[in-house]
C-alpha cells in the first residue's frame, strides 16, 4: 500500500461513455489527483492504514470527487502489462488494447486495488454514482514514468428505488 501514499496521479488518457463524464474536468484538462493515507490507532498507539482520502485542485475532477475515500480490497497484483513504449499521444491506440486485454483480470474482484463511490449529477438534475476501482501497474512502461494507474468507471444511473448500471470508462496515467 505504500505506492498509495501521497500519490499524485495525472491521467494521460480517458475513453468510453462513463469516462466522459466522470473524468471529464471543469479546466478542460486531463484529471489529476492526489491520494493521502488515513489511520486508525491501535491499542497499542501505532497507526493502522484504514483508507485513503482524494484530493484535488480546483477544475481538475468533478466536484464529486471531493473528499472522497478509497478503501484498499483484493489480494491479487494486476500482472500482464510490461514493455509498454513511453507515453506519447502516439501510443494511445497501444495501451488502450494493453489495458483492455486485461479486463478478465480487472474485473476480478481478488485483484488488488482502491475502490470508491463517487456521486455526479446527471442529466435532468438526477445523482447518480460511480463505482472507481484505482489499479498499481508496476514496471507497465518503458523510460522515466514505468508505473500505471488505471482507473476503471462503472457508471450507476439515479433511478428512483433502485441503482442500475449502465456504462463503463476507463483512464490511466502515471503515478508522481
Amino acid at each position: 500500500m505504500k505506492r498509495w501514499m501521497n500519490t499524485r496521479v495525472t491521467l494521460n488518457d480517458s475513453w468510453g461513455p462513463g469516462a466522459s463524464h466522470s473524468l471529464k474536468t471543469p479546466v478542460g484538462r486531463q484529471p489529476e489527483f492526489t491520494l493521502h493515507p488515513r489511520h486508525l490507532r491501535a491499542p497499542d498507539g501505532t497507526p493502522q492504514l484504514a483508507h485513503f482520502t482524494i484530493d484535488l485542485s480546483s477544475g481538475y475532477l468533478a466536484d464529486g470527487w471531493q473528499g472522497v475515500n478509497f478503501i484498499s480490497l483484493g489480494t491479487r497484483e494486476v500482472r500482464g502489462t510490461k514493455a509498454l513504449p513511453a507515453w506519447s499521444p502516439s501510443q494511445k491506440a497501444r495501451y488502450r488494447s494493453a489495458i483492455e486485454g486485461l479486463a478478465e483480470t480487472l474485473a476480478d474482484p481478488r485483484t488488488r486495488r482502491l475502490e470508491a463511490i463517487v456521486p455526479y449529477l446527471g442529466k435532468g438534475g438526477r445523482i447518480g454514482y460511480n463505482k472507481v476501482r484505482l489499479f498499481y501497474l508496476s514496471n507497465a512502461a518503458r523510460g522515466e514514468d514505468r508505473d500505471l494507474v488505471v482507473v476503471k468507471i462503472a457508471t450507476h444511473v439515479g433511478i428512483q428505488g433502485e441503482v442500475q448500471a449502465r456504462q463503463e470508462g476507463s483512464g490511466y496515467g502515471p503515478p508522481h
